[in-house]
């Protein structure tokens, strides 16, 4: 599948998460505001907060298959890396605003009212979110899109913290005190879990960290192998979606035109089948 369509599958994805994860948001902050229920309240704010990392994300992938211009030489790789990382704050924020009102509660109970009203809804918005959850994931592993994967993630923790809300609220409805408060309490450390993840996984591509360190010696050992050449520096980029790579190749300086142009091309080939490298930039160096 071209990588237009990868795209396009990627932003129809996030768009979708978009407005189902509002919807599970809204429907929880309503009904809590009738049962009383912070951890009800507390998912729905979470809830939200996905929906707004998931429109950064259609935001980002949108962007990506913009042209390069004068300004942007490199194109808009890393902005699908960037939109991950606004949105990994956006998640912390959130959850401080969640830890500190489920430390008033316990400091100030509050009775939860209907209780199988708010188990009912935390179960069913867990089982949504769950499932659209997975269909995200498996689109961005597919095309490698760290933000989807991102929005895929959070949509996993956010149905995974409806659940765990559930047996919060079900404890307090067997007469155990404070476990609405605790249950908010366990939302906020899923999302600060989750928010270093993603502010991990963003800077380390924003600053031109590689996840592979060795990739550029497997790089060089597959030129030696398969093309009985040196390699000098190899310098890898992450773009976000994808991988660029610079090889230079040390050549004999009495070599033919004709025979570099088909060299550097064999290696490009060849590298880029071998290591899954989008962008490869092969430079010949003559042999001193």
């Amino acid at each position: 599948m071209s990588k237009f369509l990868a795209f396009e599958e990627g932003k129809k994805a996030a768009w979708i998460s978009v407005w189902t994860l509002l919807g599970i948001g809204i429907a929880e902050v309503a009904i809590s505001t009738t049962t009383g229920s912070l951890t009800l309240y507390a998912d729905g704010l979470d809830s939200m907060a996905d929906a707004l990392i998931s429109f950064i994300v259609w935001f980002g992938i949108s962007m990506i298959q913009k042209p390069k211009t004068k300004l942007f030489h490199y194109g808009y790789g890393k902005i699908e890396t960037f939109a991950a990382f606004i949105a990994a704050i956006v998640v912390v924020v959130l959850g401080i605003y969640i830890a500190y009102h489920a430390y008033e509660r316990i400091i100030h109970p509050v009775e939860t009212i209907n209780p199988e009203i708010t188990m009912v809804t935390l179960l069913a918005a867990g089982a949504i979110s769950l499932h659209r959850a997975f269909r995200v994931r498996s689109i961005a592993k597919k095309y490698n899109l760290i933000s989807l994967n991102l929005d895929a993630k959070n949509s996993i923790k956010d149905g995974s913290a409806s659940f765990v809300g559930f047996g919060s609220v079900l404890a307090g409805y067997f007469g155990i005190p404070y476990m609405d408060s605790i249950g908010g309490l366990i939302i906020a450390g899923y999302i600060f879990f989750m928010a270093y993840v993603a502010l991990r996984e963003s800077t380390l591509v924003l600053l031109d960290a590689v996840n592979n360190p060795n990739l550029s010696e497997q790089i060089a050992e597959h030129i030696q192998k398969n093309f009985q050449l040196t390699a000098g520096d190899i310098l890898i980029r992450p773009l976000g979606h994808a991988i660029e790579a610079h090889i230079n190749i040390i050549l004999e300086p009495d070599m033919t035109l004709k025979d570099i142009l088909k060299v550097t091309d064999d290696i490009k080939k060849s590298t880029a089948d071998e290591f899954k490298i989008n962008q490869i930039v092969v430079i010949p160096v003559a042999k001193h």
